[in-house]
């Protein structure tokens, strides 16, 4: 199959209209800038906010149009299996506050949907991690040991709510799940409520710092004069000394929605075989939907995306009969070496700069546990949570770290460049080799064509072409470029170079 016929867009963002708002206008001299839409970005500035600061939320394209519109919407401390790995890691004092740090993000969503009064699907359900492989099942009885050693409620299942021949299961009580979207549309409108300003299309660029101020130009005419800058893009848009260039993997998910039936309100579930695979159920208006994720793989691997998607769509068929395909879309995330998120001050001397990423695809929770503890930090209050998340802490060696850059040679071609110029389908691109230097082209839906240096514009790697999602990706630190070379998401500030020509 060359293409997928269906729209390329979160199941979320479809059924939940996104507000829009407006481009920075004009200059502005505010207490706290945040820059970033997602979940992480919004919920800092409504804290903030809250606290009485004059904040800024800053979004480089649509709110919600990055990984948190694109989640499963699982709002869990199951984290597949990780309890008894954190224990060998790191101890049952870090083990147990990683719990606790994700059951205090459950419950400060749950508080703010309480207070805000927002109608956002939000339903408190089990979790099960499940198994179908003889092989898995001593992880299992590690993993519930793990649960008990901390104090998790849950353990060994003897099955789960969903038709599926398991050999083991293992379930954590009273978890949740919500609509992402709608959610944080209620908060953007309470930030905007207390006095925030909120600017779509507004591309951070830079920063100056005179005397004991930040001067943060954009992609406007305009600049933000504030007292500090809270980082909550995927990839953290400065990064002194390129820790975070060092130390983040990017990775990339897929995930699907299908009409059902059956309406799969019972839990909330991911294997733990390989291939993964993630799901839950969720309602459009009156009728039931599916949500089926998994084939990570390393982030511009050059490998087609289109065999992701149809892998995930034969397992909904298999294993539920599933065959009406609503959509599809990816989520992009970022794994530490630890898989504990970096959330803190950027540097720890640094008081004018902090930074949220690295949610190694279990943000949402964390994430509201992060943005509570920006804002402890800011305010000067003492959050519990510091030292677990800060990006200062001692990471274990990590001998793979090669950032997935490993690139595959699927897309490369041998035949002549004005052959493939003819062959190119619409909206779909073309990697080659001009002089020994990677080169692309790209057929716009209209037939026009675009051709470009594909040296990322962050620090130089080469961006592989994504078939599914119709776009180009950076291996090494994450950023995506459009089919023309537009960024869609950073670290890259700046888009692909453009080429008159691949002769």
């Amino acid at each position: 199959m060359d293409q997928l016929p269906e729209k390329n867009q979160s199941f979320w963002r479809t059924t939940a209209q996104v507000i829009s708002y407006p481009q920075l206008d004009e200059d502005i001299d505010i207490d706290t800038a945040v820059i970033g839409g997602g979940v992480s970005g919004i919920l800092t500035a409504y804290l903030l906010a809250k606290e009485g600061q004059s904040v800024a939320l800053l979004e480089a394209r649509e709110f919600l149009s990055g990984t948190t519109g694109g989640t499963t919407a699982k709002l869990s401390s199951q984290h597949q299996l990780i309890y008894d790995d954190l224990l060998q890691q790191d101890g049952m004092d870090m083990a147990k506050l990683y719990y606790e740090a994700n059951q205090e993000g459950q419950r400060l969503i749950k508080s703010i949907i309480d207070d805000i009064e927002i109608n956002c699907d939000f339903k408190v359900t089990d979790s099960y991690v499940f198994s179908r492989c003889v092989e898995n099942t001593s992880k299992m009885e590690k993993e519930a040991k793990a649960y008990e050693k901390i104090g998790i409620e849950g353990g060994i299942a003897d099955s789960i709510p969903v038709d599926l021949k398991v050999t083991s299961a293992l379930v954590m009580k009273k978890q949740s799940q919500f609509n992402p979207v709608k959610f944080l549309n209620a908060v953007l409108q309470e930030v905007n409520s207390l006095g925030g300003r909120i600017y779509q299309h507004t591309r951070y660029m830079g920063y100056e710092k005179i005397d004991d101020k930040l001067i943060l130009t954009t992609d406007t005419p305009f600049s933000v004069t504030c007292d500090q800058v809270v980082f909550a893009t995927l990839f953290p848009a400065e990064d002194p000394d390129s820790f975070f260039a060092d130390t983040l993997k990017p990775v990339t998910s897929h995930l699907t929605a299908f009409d059902s039936t059956e309406a799969f309100d019972d839990g909330i579930y991911i294997s733990n075989d390989e291939p993964i695979r993630t799901f839950r159920g969720a309602q459009n208006e009156d009728k039931h939907v599916l949500i089926i994720g998994g084939e990570t793989h390393p982030k511009g691997d050059g490998k087609s995306t289109i065999e992701h998607y149809e892998a995930i769509r034969h397992y909904a068929k298999e294993e539920f009969g599933l065959t009406e395909f609503l959509g599809y879309w990816s989520e992009h995330d970022l794994i530490t070496p630890d898989r504990r998120p970096f959330i803190g001050k950027i540097q720890p001397d640094n008081e004018k700069m902090y930074v949220l990423t690295g949610y190694g695809k279990w943000g949402l929770a964390a994430a509201a546990t992060g943005a509570e503890l920006i804002k402890s930090l800011i305010v000067g209050e003492q959050n519990r949570f510091e030292k677990l998340y800060s990006p200062d802490r001692q990471l274990p060696e990590d001998e793979s770290n090669d950032n997935g850059s490993e690139q595959s040679d699927d897309n490369h071609i041998v035949s002549p460049v004005s052959e493939q110029m003819e062959r190119l389908a619409k909206g779909q691109a073309q990697s080659v080799e001009i002089n020994g230097k990677a080169a692309g082209m790209y057929k716009d839906t209209d037939g026009n064509m675009y051709y470009l240096d594909l040296s990322c514009t962050h620090l130089g790697c080469e961006v592989q072409w994504n078939d599914g999602d119709r776009t180009w990706d950076c291996p090494c630190h994450g950023s995506t470029f459009d089919g023309t070379g537009k960024v869609l998401a950073g670290p890259a500030k700046e888009p692909l170079r453009k080429l008159d020509s691949l002769q």
